[in-house]
């Protein structure tokens, strides 16, 4: 999974660069996609440069994304050779950059696409720790001793208060995340909704809701608790109380006027691998009911769909546009929370495969 960066070239396929020195704002922003180099505070797992990507629309909706990317948490996993995470951000790979990745809601000429003509932040994600770290951890492996940087927390951080300054006044705006950015998206929505208090918001977690049970050593290690949204659901919380699940109800239950939902798949084989790795106690398939049910029976507000089948994150991935439940594609379901609309919970009854509608 380890990915490299490569030189600076290409670079109106890659979208424009821009240099720490010479961070812009809206005004300089070009057509397409822009690349964003913030410096300062910002860095990868392993000492790699930090980037995030903006993009102007047509409309004043915005959309805020965090990418995924796997986790570390202890010598086995953060080492290079086990490869549970990416750990650098690369300018050729799709999932990386969106200017060549063309697919799920990042097709933009695809007319059926709800976000065509939003203001897009797209945060990547580098650092292992599902954007909400905020540590340096040493750690050992065969070759030795290494440090890894889980600045997650002040990379997302970097990435919003550029969009805070530029976009300050969107008509609406929609927060979402797949795989680890799923739980960021989680994560940083209350400082996004608070900050545009007023402002329409929907949170669409894809592919993430699967892991329940011991987490205390990932926290720890992350130092989660250090970048707490300021809510008061947080005031007591310990490494011991904290959960993802925590995160969905409490921002749900701070922000009752928005709708917080969730994406997976049945049988999600990334979210099975991880469930399986990582000390938790509790497997995908028994995980991802338990949480849904948790969550659904503290708060009002909140909404899921589970589909068939094993794939891991729709939003990137063309199945955006096919998968099905019965009558409700993803699409129409995502399009219409993105439209302000309430949405139901919508749950496959076959679920070996999953459902697909032709184009």
């Amino acid at each position: 999974m380890r990915r490299l960066l490569v030189l600076f070239g290409l670079f109106l396929l890659m979208g424009g660069a821009v240099s720490a020195q010479d961070v812009p704002t809206r005004a300089d922003l070009i057509d397409g996609w822009n690349r964003i180099e913030p410096g300062g505070d910002t860095i990868c797992a392993r000492g790699t440069p930090y980037m995030f990507y903006v993009r102007e629309g047509r409309s004043d909706n915005l959309l805020i994304d965090f990418q995924g990317g796997g986790a570390c948490w202890n010598d086995l996993t953060c080492s290079e050779r086990y490869g549970t995470f990416d750990d650098s951000i690369s300018l050729t790979e799709n999932y990386d950059n969106p200017a060549i990745n063309g697919a799920g809601i990042f097709n933009l000429n695809n007319p059926d696409n709800p976000f065509a003509d939003y203001d897009i932040v797209f945060v990547p994600y580098c650092t292992g720790d599902v954007h909400l770290g905020n540590s340096v951890v040493t750690y050992s492996d065969a070759n030795g001793d290494f440090d890894l940087h889980y600045n997650g927390y002040v990379n997302a951080a970097t990435a919003l208060d550029w969009a805070y300054a530029n976009f300050d006044a969107p008509e609406s705006v929609f927060i979402s995340g797949c795989s680890a950015g799923s739980i960021g998206a989680s994560f940083h929505a209350p400082n996004i909704i608070a900050h545009y208090d007023g402002v329409r918001a929907a949170v669409l977690g894809d592919s993430a809701g699967g892991y329940r049970g011991y987490q205390t050593t990932q926290f720890e290690q992350w130092n989660t608790l250090s970048v707490l949204p300021d809510l008061e659901q947080y005031a007591d919380m310990t490494l011991e109380s904290l959960s993802f699940q925590q995160f969905w109800i409490n921002a749900a239950l701070q922000f009752p006027g928005t709708l917080f939902t969730q994406y997976n798949t049945a049988f999600d084989e990334t979210q099975t691998y991880f469930a399986r790795i990582s000390g938790t106690g509790v497997q995908y398939a028994d995980a991802l009911p338990a949480n849904l049910s948790e969550i659904a029976a503290q708060v009002a507000n909140f909404a899921t769909y589970t589909a068939g089948g094993e794939l891991h994150c729709v939003l990137p991935r063309p199945e955006f546009y096919t998968y099905t439940v019965g009558a409700t594609s993803v699409r129409d379901w995502v399009a219409d929370l993105a439209a302000g609309e309430t949405v139901d919970t919508v749950t496959c009854t076959d679920c070996a495969d999953a459902e697909t509608v032709a184009q």
